[in-house]
């Protein structure tokens, strides 16, 4: 099939896709190639483009075009009729099959190409947008609807939290600003949604409840955001700001859960035992689906680290607080190992002094308990807390990045740890170039896991964010390993990563903040590509 573009660096395809029917389904394909900053120019040296599409049970289709202005056609393969449609489109500095290296690459979100024309598309078409950026570098957002404007989030926030849903979509919730004018801190109940197929951020409901008709609004900061097996997310505890010379916390104790389905909350009613209010505390899913809730702040006669250790079923709603365990931790790493078999608690402090033991929760016989073991593995020197956690080998095992060897001082460290779940070991892991805490990490579809940002210190001067980023992989033996990255942009701590569908990763917000003691809650956004694998 050939289709018409424009001559101009914004490419309109109209796509006509014949099915068993007796009409035709038609789709309009919008390829963006523009930035809003000619730094990130994704077409800038492009000579040619190749569209490839895939999906389920179908072999991958490819085309490839000159891509100039004197060319004002492209080819792209017709697609057939079934489900999970992907449009990838890699744009090349020369021929492909020439040596012609990879510029920018774009894919679109899933589709599906029925075989009958649904009634209400009778007459028009179907919009698809491929998003074009360059690789190896972080670009700022820009829509389909305004690709010459970058985008970003609705609000300043930090401390928030941000949850790739299963549309592919990402929940981004709470978090705090300062209030116009003042030092003073505000929690935010401000949620937003960022659809990486159109590459806006659109408005969702704020974080509340309904009660006898009317809306209350629960801001909250530095909660914890868990997607559960029934596609909702789980939002837990977190603190707001009452004013005041030291911005005094308040500690929530709260369990929404938030559906994107209909863009409203339900919440957990009274429990027994009592709810824990807690903040700045880690949760994760086993593969069970059932959430255990570990460390972080409470209020008493003063803050203090949270002493209990929590689980919840979110499929009958029972919580329990886990028997005959003390864990108090501020800023541990907690995650799921071995498949989400066990969840793991490593590090942190307890406030008065570092933990370089590694703990292992398990569900059975109806509750979940912690696992004893003769030798439990223990982190080297003097551990490590404000760690970044990332998955690596297929989900088996944990790496362990940076963070700080000080209680209560901002001391980072650019080493890394590796568990081993299966053996209940640890071992020494590459380091993240810039000594730093309060990164965060993901781990892409590949393995690599990419650790960007944190909070770093020169030589004992005062704070400062940093834009370091460093890709860590694993290798075939087992190995591990870390290359530099592009930097970010600008230096960022208390920001997000979420790893999206497309094998890109989304930054957003933080805090950046400077020698001087400055700190800027960031609004802005940028999305991280990889630079793909050659095809074969």
């Amino acid at each position: 099939m050939v289709t018409s573009i424009k001559k101009s660096v914004l490419f309109l395809l109209v796509l006509v896709l014949g099915g068993c029917g007796p009409k035709e389904v038609k789709y309009a394909v919008q390829i963006v190639t523009q930035s809003c900053d000619p730094a990130s120019n994704p077409f800038e040296g492009v000579q040619f483009l190749r569209v490839k599409v895939t999906g389920e049970n179908m072999e991958a289709k490819v085309a490839i075009s000159a891509a100039n202005t004197a060319t004002p056609e492209i080819k792209i393969p017709e697609i057939p009729a079934g489900n999970g449609r992907v449009i990838e489109v890699r744009a090349y500095d020369a021929e492909p099959s020439g040596g012609g290296r990879v510029v920018s690459i774009g894919r679109s979100p899933s589709f599906d190409v029925p075989d009958v024309v649904p009634e209400d598309l009778m007459g028009g078409s179907i919009k698809i947008n491929v998003i074009l950026r360059k690789v190896n570098a972080f670009s700022p957002i820009v829509s389909a609807a305004a690709p010459t404007q970058c985008q970003g989030l609705r609000v300043n926030r930090a401390g928030h939290t941000a949850t790739l849903l299963k549309n592919g979509k990402v929940f981004i919730a709470g978090g705090w600003n300062y209030k116009q004018g003042s030092a003073e801190q505000k929690a935010l109940a401000d949620t937003e949604i960022f659809n990486p197929g159109t590459g806006a951020f659109e408005v969702s409901k704020a974080i509340s409840i309904t009660s006898q008709g009317a809306v209350y609004e629960l801001p909250r900061a530095f909660h914890t955001a868990t997607l559960l097996p029934s596609g909702q997310v789980m939002l837990w505890g977190g603190e707001t700001y009452s004013g005041g010379t030291n911005n005094n916390v308040s500690v929530i104790s709260t369990i929404l859960f938030y559906d994107a389905e209909v863009d409203d909350y339900g919440a957990i009613g009274p429990r027994m035992p009592a709810a824990i209010a807690r903040s700045r505390h880690a949760a994760a899913v086993d593969a069970n689906g059932k959430v255990l809730v570990v460390g972080g702040i409470t209020r008493k006669s003063s803050i203090v680290p949270v002493d209990e250790v929590e689980w919840l079923d979110p499929a009958t709603n029972l919580y329990k607080i886990v028997d005959g365990v003390t864990m108090p931790r501020l800023e541990p790493v907690v995650m799921p190992v071995k498949k989400g078999e066990f969840i793991a608690v490593a590090g942190g402090t307890d406030g008065t002094a570092m933990k370089t033991d590694v703990a292992f929760f398990k569900f059975a016989a109806g509750t979940f308990g912690q696992q004893s073991l003769a030798n439990p593995p223990m982190l080297p020197m003097s551990g490590r807390r404000a760690a970044a956690g990332a998955l690596i080998r297929d989900g088996a095992d944990l790496i362990l990045l940076g963070g700080y060897s000080s209680p209560n001082m901002v001391m980072p460290l650019a080493s890394s740890d590796v568990l081993n779940a299966a053996a209940a070991t640890i071992g020494p892991g590459p380091d993240v170039r810039t000594a730093r805490g309060e990164m965060c990490a993901v781990t892409l579809a590949d393995g690599t896991v990419m650790a960007i940002g944190g909070r770093t210190s020169d030589s004992g001067a005062p704070p400062r964010s940093d834009a370091t980023v460093v890709a860590i992989s694993t290798s075939a033996s087992g190995s591990v390993s870390s290359i530099g990255a592009p930097n970010l942009p600008k230096g960022r701590y208390s920001h997000t990563c979420t790893a999206l569908a497309d094998g890109t990763v989304l930054v957003t917000g933080g805090i950046n903040e400077t020698t001087t003691g400055s700190k800027e809650v960031l609004q802005d956004a940028y999305i991280f590509t990889p630079t793909p694998p050659p095809e074969e």
